[in-house]
Formats: structure tokens, C-alpha cells, sequence
């Protein structure tokens, strides 16, 4: 939600700005974690997130998923600004192929992880 209007006030491209907030969304974790554990235990997402964070295997995966979902949207949304701007648009027509087969990739092992990962952490999509 910040990257884009980054790009368009200030000209960041949206790839740094979301490493930012990655580093500090981590740094607010583990503090929390260190310091203020029992804030995680107020709700049912937050116990959830808790359950993610201390239970490295297999539930990282969740936060990797969800990473590299950022991160390559990311890098396809800087590339269509980059678009409007014929800015190093090499980059893409070098590696077009490349981008849709590692989408359609990223999109089945996306479905295919996060059912998984529900499904071993207890979530009843039902209820």
C-alpha cells in the first residue's frame, strides 16, 4: 500500500520501499516476540501469527510464500512503470518467457502451499 504512491510522488522504485517495510515489520516482531509475547495471545489471528513465527518448520513457508508473492509482484509492478517510461525495458523483452512461466509456477505452488499449510495448522475454512 505504500510502494505505489512512493513510485509516483518520489520516484523510489517500489522494490526498495518494500524491503523497508519487510525489515521493519521483522524488527516489530521479534521485539514483540523478545519483549511482549503476551500480546499475541488476544486473538485468534494473533495467535495464528504467533503459531507462524515461533514454529520455524513448516510454517515459515507461509511467510517465504508470501514473500516472494511480494516481491515478484513488486518487481512486475515496477516494470510496468518502467513501462510508461520506456525505462529499461530490456529487461523485459529479454526475459518475457521467463516472467509468465515463473507467475504460472508461483501461482500453483502458491494454491498448493498455503492449502497444505491450513490444513496443518488447524483452520477450518468452513467455519
Amino acid at each position: 500500500m505504500l510502494d505505489f504512491p512512493l513510485r509516483i510522488l518520489f520516484g523510489i522504485r517500489m522494490i526498495l520501499s518494500e524491503i523497508a517495510v519487510w525489515v521493519i515489520a521483522i524488527s516489530i516482531n521479534i521485539v514483540a516476540l523478545l519483549y511482549f509475547a503476551e500480546y499475541y495471545q488476544t486473538t485468534k489471528i494473533t495467535i495464528l501469527m504467533h503459531a507462524i513465527l515461533t514454529n520455524p518448520f513448516p510454517y515459515w513457508s507461509v511467510i517465504l510464500l508470501s514473500g516472494l508473492g511480494t516481491f515478484l509482484s513488486i518487481r512486475f509492478g515496477d516494470e510496468l512503470m518502467d513501462v510508461i517510461s520506456h525505462k529499461d525495458r530490456d529487461f523485459f523483452h529479454r526475459h518475457a518467457f521467463k516472467h509468465e512461466a515463473i507467475m504460472l509456477i508461483f501461482f500453483i505452488a502458491i494454491f498448493i502451499g498455503y492449502y497444505k499449510l491450513i490444513k496443518m495448522l488447524g483452520i477450518d475454512m468452513n467455519a
